[in-house]
C-alpha cells in the first residue's frame, strides 16, 4: 500500500498545483518511484488511498503501472477517502483489499534507493508483528526516535518503553514510513481518524510484542517542502548512480525532446519527451524540462525544474515552474 492521502500543505503553491505523490522527480510522478521498487520486489498489485486531488492521482496512475526497464507491470487497486484518515485509519479502511498476511506499507512522497526484497526477507526471519525500515539522522528525536538494540528490536518509540530490557546498546533511528504489518498489528486499526505510529506501534510496544527494525544506509528524500522538493531533483541530477533502479532515465535529453539549433543545454539536465526547447534558450545546469513544457525563446534557466505543460520565461534560478505559475524556491 501506498499512502497518498494527505493534503500537501506544507509544499504550498506546489500542493495546490498538484498532490505530492505526483510531484515530478526528474521527469516521474514521486509515488512512480515506490510503485517501480515493489514491483522489482515481486508485487504485482498495489493500493493506493487517496483524498486531496484524489481524482488526479488516478488520472494520473491508471489501474496499472508500466515500468520502462523490463520490470512486469503493477496494477493499482484505489482506497477512496471521504474524510482524511491518518496513516492509521487509513490503511485498516483498505484492509479489505488486501491479501491474506503482511503488506508493505510505503509513503507516496518517498524517493529512496530500497531493496524491498531484502526488506520482506528480513521481515519473514524476525518472528514480529512488523518490520520498520528506519534510518540514521543527526536529530532523531526531532522526527519521533525510534529506539533499536543491538539485536534489531523496537525497544522505544517517542516516549513509549518496551516491558522488555533492551539486548546491548540502544541507538535511536528515524523512521521512514516504510514498514511491513503482520495481520496482528493491523487488528488494532480502525477505519477511523487515527495514527498507526500511536494507535497501532505504541500499544504493541507496551504489550511486549516483538517489532523489528532494518535500518536503510542508501539515498532517501522526501518531498514535503518545496525546499525538499528542488533539492531531491537536484540530488539526483548531479548524481543519479544514487538510485541503483529508477523507474527510468534521470538526466540526459530524450529523443522525443524538440531542441531548437540556437539552444544550450549544459549538464546536468533532464528534458523529457514531448518538450520544447526554444532558439537562443540556455537551460542548466540543474535544470528538468518536463513532457509537454516549454522553455520560450532566450529564457535563461539554471537549479530550475519545469513541470509537465508549463512554460517558462525570461531569467529562472532555484524555482519551481508549475503551469499555475513560478515558485520560488
Amino acid at each position: 500500500m501506498l499512502l497518498a492521502a494527505g493534503r500537501s500543505t506544507r509544499l504550498g503553491a506546489l500542493g495546490l498545483a498538484a498532490p505530492k505523490p505526483l510531484v515530478p522527480v526528474c521527469g516521474y510522478p514521486a509515488i512512480r518511484f515506490g510503485l517501480h521498487a515493489a514491483a522489482r520486489a515481486g508485487a504485482r498489485r498495489a493500493v493506493v488511498n487517496v483524498f486531496h486531488r484524489g481524482d488526479m492521482v488516478q488520472a494520473v496512475l491508471g489501474e496499472r503501472v508500466v515500468s520502462g526497464d523490463g520490470t512486469p507491470a503493477i496494477a493499482i487497486t484505489y482506497s477512496v477517502e471521504t474524510e482524511l484518515l491518518g496513516t492509521g485509519g487509513g490503511i485498516a479502511k483498505a484492509r479489505p483489499l488486501f491479501a491474506e498476511g503482511p503488506v508493505l506499507v510505503m509513503n507516496a512522497k518517498v524517493v529512496a534507493d530500497l531493496d524491498l526484497a531484502a526488506l520482506l526477507a528480513a521481515h519473514g526471519g524476525g518472528g514480529g508483528v512488523a518490520t520498520m525500515l528506519l534510518r540514521d539522522d543527526p536529530e532523531p528525536r526531532r522526527w519521533g526516535a525510534i529506539g533499536v538494540d543491538a539485536a534489531g528490536r523496537v525497544v522505544s518509540i517517542l516516549d513509549a518503553r518496551s516491558p522488555r530490557p533492551p539486548e546491548g546498546v540502544v541507538t535511536e533511528r528515524m523512521f521512514t514510513g516504510i514498514h511491513v504489518l503482520n495481520p496482528p498489528l493491523l487488528d488494532r486499526l480502525q477505519p477511523v481518524v487515527s495514527d498507526v505510529i500511536r494507535d497501532a506501534y505504541i500499544p504493541a510496544l507496551l504489550a511486549g510484542e516483538t517489532i523489528a527494525a532494518v535500518t536503510h544506509a542508501g539515498y532517501f528524500a522526501e518531498h514535503s517542502t518545496p525546499e525538499r522538493y528542488l533539492a531531491g531533483n537536484l540530488a539526483l541530477l548531479r548524481n543519479p548512480s544514487l538510485l541503483r533502479a529508477p523507474p527510468g532515465p534521470l538526466v540526459g535529453v530524450d529523443p522525443g525532446a524538440a531542441l531548437d539549433g540556437s539552444a544550450q543545454v549544459i549538464a546536468p539536465c533532464r528534458v523529457e519527451a514531448g518538450a520544447i526547447v526554444e532558439a537562443g534558450a540556455t537551460i542548466g545546469p540543474d535544470v528538468v524540462v518536463g513532457a509537454g513544457a516549454v522553455v520560450a525563446a532566450g529564457a535563461r534557466l539554471e537549479r530550475t525544474v519545469v513541470w509537465p505543460g508549463a512554460v517558462a520565461t525570461g531569467t529562472v534560478a532555484d524555482a519551481v515552474v508549475t503551469p499555475s505559475g513560478t515558485v520560488a524556491v
